[in-house]
């Protein structure tokens, strides 16, 4: 059995691996608390792995957090993925694949092994992510925006006398300031990738496959004019297809 971990900016997600089966076990929010009570939380319900795989850009100080829980815990050493330029007949042309983000890397690694074709993979989180694959197994790049929720609280914070705690969909044009917000950083994100989609079209000649994961999936979904398909655990299934390949 393998404990596979992916670290993101705000959350810690696991899941169990045994047999080919892979069980999310739910996901926590990691800032603003002490590391150890919230990797207790994210891995209670974890029995002793054989081997601990993980995936972690939110940085030093939550990686040594981990291996240390880990170690004294289970006696083992996490295993910290890192990205490659090729991988599983993947290959990135980012110009310094040390700088893509590994979660980045590993969902399209998934997405790509799962369809050996052309695929677009989304992941909404704290920051949108948008990673394209050729069908040659070509990672050409991508682009990095702000999520939904990281856009509405930039407006908040940043302009006087706005709060909001949630967006909400909006028929035509707001005539009230929350609905104002909801509507601008909604549209954005759906303007966003409808231009994907367009250059994707225009330059390669194909449609993809689109894979959508993390923690704003089912909003960014709503609000797109073609179709996503969730995908939770692809950045566990990237770790996994990763540390097969080696």
């Amino acid at each position: 059995m393998r404990l596979v971990i992916d670290i993101g900016n705000t959350r810690i997600k696991a899941a169990l691996e045994d047999a080919g089966s892979l069980q999310l076990l739910g996901a926590c929010a990691w800032r603003g608390e002490a590391l150890d009570s919230i990797l207790a939380r994210a891995l209670e319900q974890a029995a002793r792995p054989g081997e601990i795989l993980v995936a972690n850009v939110g940085g030093a100080a939550v990686a040594d957090a981990l291996t240390g829980f880990c170690e004294a815990r289970w006696g083992l050493a996490p295993r910290f993925m890192r990205v490659q330029r090729e991988c599983a007949g993947m290959t990135t042309h980012y110009d310094d694949p040390s700088r893509l983000g590994v979660d980045r890397w590993l969902a399209a690694l998934a997405a790509w092994v799962e369809t050996l074709g052309p695929v677009c993979v989304v992941d909404a989180g704290t920051a949108l992510t948008v990673d394209v694959v050729t069908g040659q197994g070509d990672h050409r790049g991508g682009l990095i925006a702000p999520g939904l929720a990281l856009m509405a609280r930039s407006l908040t914070q940043g302009t006087a006398q706005l709060d909001i705690d949630h967006l909400e969909p909006v028929a035509h044009f707001a005539t009230n300031t929350r609905q104002g917000i909801s509507l601008g950083c909604r549209d954005a994100v759906a303007g966003l990738l409808e231009r994907v989609a367009a250059r994707w079209k225009n330059e390669l000649g194909v449609q993809p496959r689109w894979f959508l994961t993390g923690g704003e999936a089912a909003q960014v979904q709503e609000i797109c004019s073609f179709s996503l398909e969730i995908v939770p655990d692809l950045v566990h299934r990237g770790i996994l297809a990763a540390a097969e390949a080696g």
